[in-house]
Parts: C-alpha cells; sequence; structure tokens
C-alpha cells in the first residue's frame, strides 16, 4: 500500500474513470453547479460497486446532506430529502428517506422545476451558505468490489 494516499479530488477522478464519458462529463458540469449553489460545504463522497454518490452537507454526517447526486453508467439523478414539498410531483421513487429525478443536462440545475427544487432543498434544511467558499471534499467509501467498465458504452 502506498505510504501517501491520493488527494479526494485525484480519488474522485479515478471513481469517475469507470463511467462512460458521456456520463463523467454530465457529471463534472452537474458537480462544479453544485459546487456553486453549496458553496462551504462539505462534498462527502461514496464510492458503491455500481455507482458513485456525491452529497453535500454542512457536516461530515452523510444524512444530514441536503442534496445528493448519484452516478450511475447510464444516468444520474439528484436526490431530495423525502420531506421536501414537491408541489410539480417532479421527483420520483417511494424511498423512506429520498426520493430523486433524473438529471438529462447540467443546465437542468439552473432553471425550472429542478432548480426550484435546489432552492427550496436550501430553504427547507435552514442553513445559510456564504456567498463564497469552496466546497470540502471527504472520501467516506471506498468500494473494495466494482462492477468492469462495459465495452461499447463509449
Amino acid at each position: 500500500m502506498n505510504a501517501r494516499q491520493p488527494s479526494p479530488n485525484a480519488q474522485l477522478s479515478e471513481f469517475l474513470s469507470r463511467f462512460p464519458p458521456e456520463i463523467v462529463a454530465l457529471a463534472k458540469r452537474c458537480l462544479l453547479k453544485l459546487r456553486r449553489a453549496f458553496p462551504g460545504s462539505y462534498e462527502l463522497v461514496y464510492d458503491y460497486s455500481d455507482s458513485l454518490v456525491v452529497s453535500f452537507s454542512m457536516s461530515e454526517r452523510g444524512y444530514e446532506a441536503i442534496v445528493a447526486i448519484a452516478i450511475f453508467p447510464r444516468w444520474i439523478r439528484l436526490y431530495f430529502d423525502k420531506s421536501l414539498p414537491d408541489p410539480t410531483g417532479l421527483l420520483e421513487g417511494s424511498g423512506a428517506k429520498v426520493r430523486s429525478v433524473t438529471l438529462k443536462a447540467a443546465s437542468d440545475l439552473d432553471h425550472g422545476d429542478i432548480h426550484a427544487l435546489l432552492k427550496a432543498a436550501i430553504k427547507h434544511s435552514g442553513v445559510t451558505f456564504p456567498r463564497t467558499g469552496s466546497t470540502r471534499m471527504i472520501i467516506k467509501s471506498e468500494s473494495k468490489k466494482r462492477r468492469p467498465k462495459r465495452a461499447g458504452n463509449a
């Protein structure tokens, strides 16, 4: 084992490398926009065997996340707390804690119903974010077992 652990950003890049290029590009654009939306927050990274989850929280505790993005081989979903009001019925799922929406483009985060949900999630959390500040990335878990990258998904 290496004496020096790679930086969290390097680890995130490594985790993303197993996904198809178009998903990686979309994930990077979405993460950039979410970092701007949640300045000064913790960016908690969970590497699972078939997905990668990045949550944004004001603490190192994942269960306090305001939103999370889940990256899968063929799509990306944005997760919100189940108790968040959803006046347009955009959120899907019947999970005990979260509901989600598929992101088709990073611009989905900038306008329309998804943007309104992001603003509502911030308000619902009761957190006041500074106007500036960088997120602090923490690798919370790393999968020991990964599905191999599927050929032909480029």
